[in-house]
């Protein structure tokens, strides 16, 4: 039965997002959560005799083509008849690579740490356990920010921030030793 508006009481009221909210759902993505996940386990897999600027270049190039596979699976896929609108290639790879973004972002504090360490800016070894900790870190507050949006309180959101960033160091651990 519908109240006199018609909408369904069962159903939740439909909540106005705020500013930071709408920022937020355009900025965390589950790509930039898979990002930050292989952005960690590319910095964590690097020997120990590579430097810092070693370290940078394989974790920029390998992101730079985990990238490219997105855009190229996401453009192959989205290609063709969709909900009965033809999509052609060029708007299908332009959606891939905004789809895509949070691959590349993703890398970004970890590989600001790692060209501190490499330019001597930061002891190259504690740049190297900055960046590879920056991701946990990074997952812990994506974690804290959803439940944020759900109006936990504090104590709900640090458990949800401190539980997300536990799980992304161990599938981090997992992927390193899987590669």
């Amino acid at each position: 039965m519908s109240d006199s508006l018609g909408a369904n009481p069962a159903e939740e009221p439909a909540v106005q997002s705020s500013r930071w909210q709408r920022i937020r759902h355009a900025l965390v993505t589950p790509e930039l959560i898979y990002g930050t996940i292989i952005s960690s386990a590319v910095i964590a897999v690097a020997d120990e005799d590579d430097d810092d600027f070693d370290v940078f270049v394989v974790t920029v190039v390998s992101m730079v083509v985990f990238w490219a596979a997105h855009v190229f699976a996401t453009a192959v896929a989205n290609h063709g008849l969709r909900n009965g609108r033809i999509i052609g290639m060029g708007q299908a790879f332009r959606e891939g690579v905004h789809h895509s973004k949070g691959l590349l972002y993703a890398s970004i504090i970890p590989l600001v740490f790692l060209i501190l360490g490499a330019t001597g800016l930061l002891d190259e070894d504690a740049a190297y356990f900055i960046a590879l900790l920056a991701g946990t870190v990074l997952l812990g507050v994506l974690g804290w920010l959803a439940f944020a949006d759900r109006g936990s309180r504090w104590p709900a959101r640090l458990l949800g921030g401190l539980g997300t960033g536990l799980f992304g160091l161990v599938i981090i651990v997992f992927k390193t030793v899987l590669h």
